[in-house]
């Protein structure tokens, strides 16, 4: 059973920009998580270099690594069950005022060694869903101990007031993270079945995986909102752009040219 106060997690959240719910899954559930997890890893055809669900990243050894699943619900009814527990769906409706809905999900695993993800705002690339960002979230389903030595998710406090500007070279891109200030960052130490939630404004980033195994979390984001569909509209145009502009077809253009 949870074990957060929901009404001191509701402050925190619109105050920092995240909070975190403790124990939201019970041990049995992350078992269940992790056993489904392996599965999914090893599904035939996942390291495809042209299956457009699966993405890769430069590993410690210079090659490319398998990171993650995305979309992953329409494969996992148990990672489904996982992102619309009704726990979790009853939090977010009192951390957001509101019920959310599934906009997507990805699972994500860094192995040792692998690099993390640059400071950004998540909403910058939601903007086209043509919605407040307070109304957007995502959450990080936490499957093993967390924490920064392990790549964990680093937060700017408090930075979740507006959309940063890009820098003078690309003013519609990312936000410079030397504008903001190094003492307002946090990396929240989680524990297997808590859930970070996170505003679609805040600023945030995750460092290389120094621990001796893979970080695995599943990531839903949310949005609240009565238009029916939003996850198979989030799918049905992220397809599209990823084929447009040759999203994650990094590996098979490195082996091309090594032809």
């Amino acid at each position: 059973m949870p074990v957060t106060d929901l009404a001191e997690s509701t402050k925190q959240y619109w105050k920092d920009g995240y909070t975190v719910l403790r124990r939201l899954y019970s041990d049995e559930e992350i078992t269940g998580f992790r056993a489904e997890c392996e599965r999914l890893w090893n599904l035939d055809g996942l390291d495809d270099d042209l299956n457009l669900r699966t993405e890769f990243r430069r590993g410690p050894d210079g090659q490319y690594a398998f990171d993650r699943l995305d979309p992953v619900l329409d494969i996992s009814p148990t990672l489904t069950g996982a992102a619309t527990h009704p726990a979790l769906m009853r939090a977010l409706a009192t951390v957001l005022g509101g019920p959310a809905q599934l906009l997507k999900a990805k699972l994500i695993r860094k192995e040792p060694g692998v690099n993390g993800y640059a400071a950004h705002q998540d909403f910058l690339y939601w903007k086209w869903l043509d919605t407040r960002p307070d109304l957007l979230t995502t959450v990080v389903i936490n499957l093993y101990p967390s924490d920064e030595r392990s790549g964990g998710i680093g937060f700017y406090r408090g930075g979740h007031q507006e959309l940063l500007p890009g820098p003078p070279d690309n003013p519609e891109g990312d936000f410079d993270p030397s504008r903001l200030d190094p003492s307002d960052i946090d990396v929240p130490a989680l524990d297997a079945g808590d859930a970070l939630v996170f505003h679609s404004l805040a600023p945030h980033f995750s460092g290389r995986n120094n621990s001796e195994r893979p970080r695995t979390v599943l990531l839903p984001s949310y949005c609240v909102s009565d238009e029916p569909g939003l996850y198979q509209k989030y799918y049905k145009r992220e397809i599209v752009r990823r084929c447009k502009e040759m999203v994650g077809f990094e590996r098979y253009f490195a082996q091309n040219d090594a032809l």
